[in-house]
């Protein structure tokens, strides 16, 4: 499967657009983002919260979230699913990678000039285009 950036994007929106320091998997429900389908996992839904927990992206109360378990989610050998609904962060990589995605004319470029690019890429070649926007932005306001 490859990162669907637009999935990749919403999953993250969940956090940003949240009044409260934390969110768990009813929000995302909630949000529209499809987590469970009966006893199994999404698997959409899956392969995205693996990429951002390998990115170290999110993090539960207590730090960095490093695994499927640290997060609530415990898969068992017939290949079901239980989902504890724990309170789930973005880390500040969470949040500077959260904000590339929000911003829509990033977003185009990432999905068109780098949409084959390896994760690691993707976040940097984002974040090297949010800070082209901005160093603009502040030029215009030091004018």
């Amino acid at each position: 499967m490859k990162i669907d950036l637009d999935y990749l994007a919403s999953l993250l929106a969940v956090f940003l657009d949240s009044e409260e320091a934390h969110v768990d998997f009813d929000d995302m429900a909630n949000s529209g983002i499809e987590v469970e389908k009966g006893d199994y996992l999404n698997d959409k839904f899956l392969f995205h919260i693996q990429i951002v927990i390998d990115n170290q992206l999110i993090g539960k109360r207590t730090g960095v979230a490093f695994n499927l378990e640290d997060i609530g989610i415990s898969q068992y050998l017939d290949g079901t699913d239980d989902i504890c609904n724990t309170p789930l962060r973005l880390t500040q990589i969470g949040h500077d990678f959260a904000y590339t995605l929000n911003n829509k004319e990033i977003l185009a470029k990432l999905k068109t000039e780098l949409k084959d690019a390896p994760f690691k890429t993707l976040f940097e070649g984002g974040q090297k285009l949010l800070q082209h926007i901005m160093a603009k932005k502040l030029d215009a306001i030091l004018e």
